[in-house]
Parts: structure tokens; C-alpha cells; sequence
């Protein structure tokens, strides 16, 4: 699959050159940044340029607009949970998958918890609420969270119609984003709430394949 993080660079003199895929990727950076701690407010493509050390002119370059570079962002970061899925599916070989699917969930509500993660999740809701953009953004967001883990769940147990993995692939996402209001580094800490993470675990797990 074309990751939108390639797309700006295409048929561009940087889309041949390391430097340029290294520069788009701090852009990157610096946006994901700038969106989860500061706020849709405080990313412009102005301030971008600043953080990053190069030209306004640059950035729009690699990225034509905010919009854009929002896009993009989502998209690196999807991109990069799939990669966190398939190290963990190659490692596992094949030993049991529900431990396997246990390990993912893991995975995601670790993630979940570092701030910028759970703030880039955060502002992008909250923005899906009055910018009709964003809304859009978030429902893809949300569409290919679901369906990477209907496919997963599908993919471990066969035998559940696909219709069904669709349902408790959403409820898993609502279960985790659910979750991330409680865990994330951001909010208060509660010692009852210590083993949260793992319960959730637990209870997507359940969600998952109980019958």
C-alpha cells in the first residue's frame, strides 16, 4: 500500500533523494508533536517550518496544507500500528493466537498511554466535532481501526462470520479509546485503576472470541 507520507513527494526532485523523505518525515514529526500537546490552533504550517528549520515554501513542498499534513500524519500513524501488528504476528510463528492477539491489544494500549499518542487522539475528536474536514479525517480513522481488527480477529478465528467480526472489531476500538480517557500519561492516576490496562485486555479479549 502508498503511504500518504510518499504521496506529497511524488514526482518531485526530493522523491529520489533520502534527504527529502528524511525532511517530510520531520515534518512530520514536529506536526504530531505540535497537534497532540498544543492544539489544531497552534499547528500552522508557519510554525512547522520554524520547529523543523526550514522555509515556509518547504513544508508546503511536502505538504500543500494543513489538511494535508494532518492526513498524512494519521496516515503515518496507522501505517506504523500495522507495522507494530506484523513484527508481532512474524514473531509469534506459530504459537497460540489468542496469546497473540492478547500481545497486540498490548501493544495498542501501551501506545495509547504515551501523551502525544493519546493527545493526537484527543484533539482529532474533538476536532471531528465542528470541522467538517477533520470529521472526515476521524471516520477514516476510525473505518480502518475496525477493519485492521476485524481482519485480525477473522483471521484467528475463521469460523466467525465476517459480519460479526465488523461488530466486535468496533467495539474494540470503542473499548480501547474508552480505555485511553483512564490510562493515557496525561490524566490523573488512580491507584485502583493500576491494573486497568491489563483488565482491558482481558475484556477485549473476551469481546473478541466469546461466543
Amino acid at each position: 500500500m502508498r503511504k500518504k507520507t510518499d504521496t506529497p513527494l511524488q514526482g518531485k526532485d526530493s522523491n529520489t533523494t533520502s534527504k527529502g523523505y528524511e525532511r517530510a518525515r520531520a515534518i512530520l514529526e514536529v506536526a504530531r508533536v505540535l497537534l497532540a500537546k498544543e492544539g489544531y490552533a497552534a499547528l500552522s504550517m508557519r510554525s512547522v517550518a520554524l520547529q523543523v528549520g526550514v522555509s515556509l515554501s518547504t513544508v508546503q513542498h511536502y505538504y500543500p496544507s494543513r489538511d494535508a499534513l494532518i492526513e498524512a500524519l494519521l496516515e503515518q500513524t496507522f501505517d506504523r500500528y500495522q507495522a507494530g501488528i506484523d513484527e508481532r504476528v512474524a514473531n509469534a510463528g506459530t504459537g497460540p493466537r489468542v496469546e497473540l492477539f492478547e500481545s497486540i491489544i498490548d501493544y495498542f494500549l501501551a501506545d495509547l498511554r504515551d501523551q502525544v499518542s493519546s493527545g493526537l487522539f484527543f484533539e482529532i475528536a474533538a476536532l471531528a466535532n465542528r470541522h467538517p474536514y477533520a470529521a472526515k479525517v476521524f471516520d477514516s480513522m476510525m473505518g480502518r481501526a475496525r477493519k485492521t481488527l476485524r481482519n485480525l480477529i477473522h483471521e484467528i478465528d475463521p469460523e466467525l462470520p465476517m459480519a460479526r467480526c465488523e461488530i466486535r472489531g468496533t467495539l474494540i476500538v470503542a473499548q480501547m479509546l474508552g480505555t485511553m480517557l483512564f490510562i493515557s500519561e496525561t490524566r490523573p492516576k488512580h491507584k485502583e485503576l493500576e491494573n486497568l490496562a491489563h483488565e482491558a485486555t482481558v475484556a477485549i479479549t473476551r469481546i473478541a472470541f466469546g461466543r
